[in-house]
This record gives structure tokens, C-alpha cells and sequence, in this order.
């Protein structure tokens, strides 16, 4: 088990804290959501889309498969839980956190309440940690005493406190999520493809990826289609940009360093947009912006389901519906590249490229 290296013995806020004790325990649930919902649509290729509806009266190799998917896809919100309480407190942390996510599970609370109850867990473990034990009894504390103890008490009050809470929020968040129409779908999916293309990869970024993947954690597969198909139009629009402005509006440098785009868009890696954000900030974050949103509200309009929260284009094949996913991609490319080819503004006379932190204004 990879451990965690704390790099700084310098006192971070909570906020600062508990945001990279959740990342943390993301980018450990991350492989388990993406494994779990490519085998699940291995399984859906193999032997149909309806094939979870259908496994009593199956017995396939698809269905194997599909098993296997579910046992994974089990696992998410038991790991976030526990990757949580671990970056919070240590190895203590784990096995109270694995409880506090089966917990969450069986109270329908689903990835908010996993991410609550290790939450819960990291800070009584911090607390037990600071009692004071004579010295033949320190060695058991972290192994028996402090997981024993801290997943009593945390499942008592998860079980008698919080889940009732969180279980009535996860109900009116799906039951709010199932009766939207057309055109709240629309803004629904606008709203996260345009945070998706803000600021590729940043703080607003990550939060719209955080919801979306909670939500394909609890088993809503359409905004995880309106977040990647998003992502993946910023790199190929200004892509196609750098091509439809040419000479005029991009130097060399940037023309040259587009190329490496169209790759990092099939990838759904939006990072390759940075250095363009950096010299012009506000007309690339118009534009890709307004591609984004426009590719996710379409997405999440015509109800197009991705299972897999990251894999780009080696994922398309998985969605509900390739060849509509493979369009919102090109239409949404084709937005932002050929708005941010008209707003940018054309090189000054004898341009000559310059350190990537200055701006063109």
C-alpha cells in the first residue's frame, strides 16, 4: 500500500486539510469507478445495454463480466471512506473508514455519505491518537484499540445521527435529477461542461469533476458524459484555432505546440490548454467555456450515459450512444475553435514569442 509522504511538518488550515484528505481519497477511488464502469461496459457491449436487468435469466461470459464490474463498482464509496480517514490519520484510519463506507452503502447515504463518514472517522482517530496510554499499551493502540473504538463510535453516529440527513438529501438530489425536462437537463449539463472548461484542471475544474463523479459513484452515468465529452472540446477547439487564425493571430511557437492537442484531447487532458489560458486568460476561457457548455447541455439533454468518468476517446465505444458522443465532441471543438480564432486579437508587427506567463492583452 502506497504510504503518504507529508512533505512539510508546517501547520495547513483545516480547509486546506480536509481539501487534500478528500483529493487524496478521490484519486485512490478513481481507478476503482474507472475499472468498475469499463468492465460493466465491456459487459453491455458483449451481451447489450439492458444486460443488468437481465441476469437472473442470463449465463455468459457477458454476465461474468457484468459480476465482476458490479463487485468492483462495490467498493467506491468504502474506499473513498477509508482513503479519506488515511490521509487524515494514518493507517488507524482504514478500517473505520472501510466501515463508515459499507455503512453508507446500507443507508442508501451513497459518496456524500462516504465522504462524511471518513471525514468523521480521520478526526476521531486524530483524537484518539492524543490520549494518553501507558507505554505496554501504546503498541496495541493504532492495530486494535483505535480502530475497534473509532468505528463504534463513528458508525453510532452515522447510523443514529447523520445518515438519517444525508439519506434524505441523496433522495431529493436523485429524485431531482430524474424529473428534470429538456431545458433544465440543458443548464444542468451547461453548467458543469462550462466549469469543466474554466480553468482545466483547477479549483473550479475539480469541483465539477467531484460532483460528477459522485454522482457516476451512485449510479448517474449521464452528467459523467456531459463532464468528459466537455473536456475534450477546450484542447481540439483551440487546436482548430491556432489553424483557422494561422500566421496572423499564433506565432509558431503556439501553432507548433497546438499539434500535440488534438492527442491530449482524445486523452480527455486539458492541461495542454494552460499555457494558451496564461497568455490570453480571458478569450480562451470565453470560448472554451462556451464549447463546453454547450457539448455538456447537449449531453445531458438527449440523456447520453458514459460509465466511465476518464479514458477520452478510448472510452467512447462504452457510452450509451458512440457516435452522438463523438458529434457533442466535434460540434463543441468546432465552437470553440472557430470563436476563439475570432476573438483573438492579431500579433503586433515583428511578434516574436515571448516567456509563457506574459499576457497577450
Amino acid at each position: 500500500m502506497a504510504e503518504i509522504i507529508r512533505k512539510s511538518k508546517s501547520k495547513k488550515s483545516q480547509f486546506i486539510f480536509l481539501k487534500d484528505s478528500i483529493m487524496t481519497g478521490i484519486s485512490y477511488m478513481i481507478p476503482i469507478i474507472v475499472g468498475g464502469g469499463v468492465l460493466q461496459a465491456i459487459a453491455k457491449m458483449l451481451g447489450g445495454y439492458d444486460i443488468a436487468t437481465r441476469m437472473t435469466e442470463i449465463d455468459s461470459l457477458a454476465k461474468v463480466i457484468m459480476l465482476i464490474g458490479q463487485s468492483l463498482m462495490g467498493f467506491t464509496v468504502p474506499a473513498i471512506a477509508a482513503f479519506i480517514a488515511y490521509a487524515m490519520a494514518d493507517k488507524p484510519g482504514i478500517a473505520p473508514g472501510l466501515a463508515m463506507g459499507a455503512i453508507a452503502t446500507t443507508l442508501n447515504t451513497g459518496f456524500v455519505g462516504g465522504l462524511v463518514g471518513g471525514i468523521l472517522v480521520g478526526y476521531l482517530v486524530i483524537a484518539a491518537k492524543k490520549i494518553k496510554v501507558p507505554k505496554a499499551l501504546s503498541g496495541i493502540m493504532p492495530i486494535l484499540v483505535i480502530p475497534t473504538l473509532v468505528t463504534l463510535a463513528a458508525g453510532l453516529i452515522m447510523y443514529y445521527i447523520l445518515g438519517i440527513p444525508i439519506s434524505a438529501f441523496m433522495k431529493l438530489l436523485t429524485d431531482f435529477l430524474t424529473s428534470l425536462n429538456g431545458g433544465s437537463k440543458f443548464l444542468f449539463g451547461a453548467v458543469i461542461g462550462a466549469m469543466i472548461c474554466a480553468d482545466h484542471g483547477g479549483p473550479i475544474n475539480k469541483t465539477a469533476a467531484l460532483f460528477v463523479n459522485g454522482l457516476n459513484a451512485d449510479g448517474f452515468f449521464i452528467p459523467t458524459s456531459a463532464k468528459m465529452c466537455a473536456g475534450m472540446t477546450a484542447p481540439m477547439g483551440i487546436a482548430l484555432a491556432t489553424f483557422l487564425g494561422g500566421k496572423k493571430k499564433f506565432s509558431d511557437g503556439e501553432r507548433e505546440q497546438a499539434k500535440s492537442l488534438v492527442l491530449l484531447s482524445a486523452c480527455y487532458v486539458q492541461e495542454g490548454v494552460i499555457p494558451f489560458l496564461l497568455k490570453d486568460p480571458v478569450r480562451v476561457c470565453a470560448s472554451c467555456m462556451t464549447g463546453g457548455a454547450i457539448t455538456g447541455g447537449l449531453c445531458m439533454m438527449v440523456g447520453l450515459e458514459s460509465p466511465a468518468v476518464h479514458g477520452g476517446a478510448f472510452v467512447i465505444a462504452m457510452t450509451s450512444n458512440p457516435l452522438l458522443f463523438i458529434g457533442f465532441w466535434a460540434l463543441g471543438a468546432c465552437i470553440t475553435g472557430v470563436l476563439y480564432a475570432i476573438l483573438r486579437r492579431p500579433l503586433p508587427e515583428g511578434y516574436v514569442d515571448e516567456d509563457i506567463s506574459s499576457p497577450l492583452i
